[in-house]
């Protein structure tokens, strides 16, 4: 899929930004289209950089269509992507004052569920710019480790960049104990 998109995006050099950009959206829309394909086709043809900042906004761009999407449209938009008994449980459980805080650190983690946090939370009383920034907040470590340095290791070869890979799975296997921690996180962060 990545060789692919880099041969189609390079037979347009001028329009590329702007075709990668909403394509990396679409992948947020339309779940469960991997990203990483994408961000490896970006990464090849503009750099980890200007992939970086590309990438970033077709996904705060897709994050928030879906968002959108969700408050619109309601339950039935919504109800193949998440569970809405949990999620009014969940809500009932988190005081508007911490409704940030948790989306940040519910994004960290979460970019195998990403597209499906974007849904829910528009199920939610959370309002659309607390829902942005806290997305761009939480989304921008993992992003951020991803491009600039996954990227420089993409760039040396595919060696190194299978040995980052790995190193990233391992690390997420390591800190994913799921549940227990995100509730550790949770109490520790709002009392």
């Amino acid at each position: 899929m990545g060789e692919g998109l880099q041969q189609f995006l390079a037979g347009y050099p001028v329009l590329a930004p702007v075709f990668y950009t909403a394509i990396r959206a679409l992948a947020i829309i339309i779940p469960p289209i991997p990203g990483g394909f994408i961000d490896l086709a970006g990464m090849a043809l503009f750099g980890p950089i200007r992939a970086f900042i590309l990438g970033e906004i077709g996904l705060m761009f897709g994050a928030s269509t879906a968002f959108l999407i969700a408050r619109r449209f309601r339950e039935p938009a919504v109800r193949r992507f998440a569970s809405l008994g949990k999620l009014a449980e969940w809500e009932r459980q988190i005081s508007e004052r911490s409704k940030f805080w948790t989306l940040v650190l519910l994004r960290l983690p979460s970019n195998a569920v990403f597209d499906y946090i974007s849904y829910a939370a528009g199920l939610t009383t959370v309002g659309f710019w607390k829902f942005f920034f806290s997305t761009l907040i939480g989304n921008l470590p993992g992003t951020i480790i991803f491009f600039l340095i996954g990227g420089t290791f993409y760039q040396s070869g595919w060696y190194y960049f299978i040995v980052f890979a790995a190193a990233l799975i391992i690390l997420g296997l390591i800190a994913g104990k799921g549940d227990k921690l995100a509730g550790f996180l949770r109490r520790f962060f709002t009392g």
